[in-house]
C-alpha cells in the first residue's frame, strides 16, 4: 500500500512540474508586477528591454495585455498601441502610462498624428474595456483588455518609452536604435506554448541587458517552483 502511494505522489509532482515548465513559457524581460495576474502567452520584445504579455479570447475578440518596460527616468512613461494600417509610430493608436504629479498612475488613449505631436482621444480603432498602470523597482507596466474588430489575427504593435511627462503631455522619445525599432507584428493565433488559456506571468525583472526577440524559454517562476517541487519530493520519498 505504501509502495503504492508512494508511486502515486511521484506521479502527481511530475504532472506539477510538467504543467508548470509548459504554462510558463516567458524568458527573463520585465514581466507583469502583479504576481496573480494570468495570460495565455508572452514574448521579450527586441527592443527597450521590454516585454509583452497576453491572452486573446477569438470568441468575443479581446486582446488583454501587460506591456512592461524600464522608465528612462523617474519621470518617464511607457506606451503600448496598435497600428491598423503597418507597424509604424505614425498612425498608430496606443496607451500611455505615467505618474501623475500627485503620484498616482494615469493611462490615457491617443493618435499618434506626427513625430512632434499626439493627441488625446477616445476615439479608437478598438475599445478599451478597462486600463490600469503599475510601477515597481523602476520598471513600469500597462495592464488593459482590448475589444478587437472580429477576426483580426494579427496586430501591428507598437511600445515606446520617454524620458519626461509635461502638465499631462507625454515628451517626445529619443530617436535612438533601440527606439526606432520599437514595432513589429504579433499574431494572435500563435502560441509559443502552454494551452492557450492560464499561463502564468513570472514575477517583475527590473532592468537588465537588451534581449533577444524570443518568444518562449523559461520563466522565473518555473525555477521558483522546480525548488519547491523538488523538497516536496524529497519529502514524499523520506516518508513514504
Amino acid at each position: 500500500m505504501a509502495s503504492l502511494l508512494h508511486l502515486q505522489f511521484i506521479f502527481l509532482i511530475a504532472f506539477l512540474l510538467i504543467s508548470t515548465a509548459i504554462s510558463n513559457n516567458c524568458l527573463s524581460s520585465p514581466a507583469p508586477i502583479s504576481e496573480n495576474t494570468h495570460f495565455a502567452d508572452c514574448t521579450d520584445l527586441p527592443s527597450l528591454k521590454s516585454s509583452l504579455h497576453w491572452t486573446y479570447n477569438s470568441t468575443i475578440s479581446t486582446l488583454t495585455i501587460a506591456f512592461a518596460a524600464p522608465l528612462p527616468s523617474s519621470d518617464g512613461w511607457i506606451s503600448w498601441g496598435i497600428n491598423p494600417i503597418k507597424p509604424s509610430m505614425i498612425g498608430t493608436q496606443c496607451l500611455i502610462a505615467f505618474k501623475a504629479s500627485n503620484g498616482s498612475m494615469i493611462v490615457n488613449t491617443y493618435n499618434l498624428t506626427s513625430y512632434t505631436s499626439i493627441t488625446q482621444t477616445d476615439k479608437l480603432l478598438f475599445k478599451v474595456l478597462n486600463s490600469k498602470a503599475e510601477y515597481s523597482n523602476g520598471v513600469m507596466q500597462i495592464l488593459a483588455t482590448l475589444v478587437l474588430p472580429s477576426n483580426m489575427t494579427t496586430v501591428n504593435q507598437v511600445w515606446q518609452v520617454g524620458p519626461a511627462v509635461k502638465d499631462g503631455t507625454p515628451m517626445a522619445h529619443k530617436f535612438d536604435p533601440d527606439n526606432l525599432k520599437s514595432k513589429g507584428t504579433l499574431n494572435l493565433t500563435t502560441s509559443s506554448g502552454g494551452d492557450g488559456k492560464n499561463a502564468t506571468a513570472p514575477v517583475p525583472a527590473g532592468g537588465g541587458g537588451q534581449r533577444d526577440n524570443k518568444t518562449g524559454g523559461s520563466s522565473r517562476i518555473w525555477s521558483n517552483n522546480t525548488s519547491f517541487y523538488v523538497f516536496i519530493m524529497f519529502l514524499g520519498v523520506l516518508f513514504f
